[in-house]
């Protein structure tokens, strides 16, 4: 017998979007709503189109002290379901123990939580008649470091085996390592579909059997840019073929991009590319409203100018007053410096004054392996001793210790600089 049936995962509902809150109250109490209402547009498909159950595979929840507004928020949406007599079944994931799940909300008729003991295999049926075999099993606490794959078997061969989990298949995936496995480890139990979560970027690691990540339903900062959704999923119960479909569902959308001041020797010009460059996210937003951020990269004349005290402040202030008008909103979050100016700095790394040799320092710490690592243990050591500065710099990234780098090349530049 057909069947259909949606797969989402890390809704992270209430995510506080940190990034903006502090610099626009205004824009953060909208963006506060984004993940509820990417939550409340899943419902809606569901519903619209007629599937039979929807998998959620774990991180429903952004933080194991889940608030109470998402508690509830999420309680209506599976609400929304069971009147319309859509079933769902829910694992949790790193961000969501099943530890720290509510006790105090009583879930709706239809909805099944799977425990963290044990993989439970629940039979989903149609008039009476079993089609297809739903297994899963949840995080007990944040930091679940054990293979939960191992713990899977196919119970019924004729029925179409799905699996729920909240795992990291390999290593290199852009997340932290939890219920860590290999995509071997799937491929040899016999499942059919299996239903991940955890990775924010859809993927479909492998077909026949599938094996995907549908990543998270609204992307949260910069580093998530593009559509976010979920996967319509339509099974042929005879053949166990499947069909699988990407639906959007973000309601804000993130994009990074770059304009060059290669050739430009006027502000007119680089206030134009820009605008021009915000203009094709907003074609590409597809009527949503965007959060954006612009690299100013190359080398020219504009870049003394750029430089000067309280200039690329005010350069962004002046495009986010141009777009303030937009609706739905257009926010540029930040203007970051990467141009140079009209200094050829690897040439100038050749040379045997104290500049060249400044330079092929700052060099050598950012390609050598172990290079950003002596100069957080050893050039800021004295830093990191000090307990109110160690507060500060302990999140600080190796990519952000290469722009203080670039950053400090260009001041000795500009400093150092003479006319041959």
């Amino acid at each position: 017998m057909n069947f259909s049936f949606i797969h989402a995962a890390d809704l992270h509902l209430d995510s506080p979007f940190r990034g903006v809150t502090a610099e626009s109250p205004a824009i953060a109490g909208l963006l506060q709503s984004a993940t509820f209402d990417a939550y409340n547009s899943l419902i809606d498909l569901c519903i619209e189109s007629q599937v039979q159950f929807l998998l959620i595979s774990g991180d429903i929840y952004d933080g194991s002290d889940r608030s109470l507004r998402a508690q509830l928020r999420f309680r209506d949406g599976l609400q929304r379901l069971a009147d319309n007599h859509i079933q769902a079944y829910i694992v949790h994931g790193n961000h969501d123990p099943y530890r720290g799940h509510s006790k105090l909300i009583d879930w709706p008729h239809g909805v099944h939580v799977f425990d963290y003991r044990k993989v439970e295999s629940v039979p989903f049926t149609i008039d009476g008649s079993p089609v297809a075999l739903i297994s899963g099993i949840s995080h007990e606490k944040r930091n679940v470091k054990s293979n939960l794959s191992k713990k899977f078997n196919t119970v019924d061969a004729d029925l179409f085996q799905i699996g729920l989990l909240h795992c990291n298949v390999g290593r290199d995936t852009g997340h932290e390592v939890y219920a860590p496995c290999e995509l071997e480890d799937l491929l040899d139990i016999g499942i059919d579909y299996w239903a991940l979560g955890h990775v924010h970027e859809r993927k479909i690691l492998h077909a026949d059997p599938y094996v995907v990540y549908p990543g998270n339903t609204q992307g949260r900062h910069i580093r998530e840019p593009n559509e976010r959704g979920c996967y319509l999923v339509r099974v042929d119960g005879i053949n166990k073929d499947v069909n699988l479909e990407f639906r959007e569902l973000d309601t804000v959308r993130w994009f990074s991009g770059s304009v060059t001041i290669d050739g430009l020797s006027t502000l007119d010009q680089l206030e134009n590319d820009i605008s021009g460059c915000i203009e094709d996210f907003i074609g590409k937003a597809n009527s949503r409203p965007l959060v954006c951020r612009l690299s100013l990269i190359g080398q020219g004349p504009l870049f003394k100018e750029l430089q000067k005290d309280e200039g690329s402040f005010e350069l962004l202030q002046h495009v986010r007053e141009a777009f303030e008008a937009y609706n739905p909103f257009v926010w540029v979050q930040e203007l970051i410096f990467d141009c140079r100016p009209e200094i050829d700095m690897e040439k100038r790394s050749k040379s045997q004054d104290f500049l060249g040799q400044v330079l092929r320092i700052s060099r050598e710490l950012s390609t050598a392996e172990d290079g950003v690592t002596r100069l957080l243990n050893e050039g800021l050591d004295e830093l990191y001793r000090n307990r109110r500065a160690k507060k500060c710099l302990q999140d600080v990234s190796d990519q952000e210790v290469n722009q203080m780098l670039k950053a400090a090349e260009i001041l000795c530049a500009q400093m150092l600089e003479t006319s041959p």
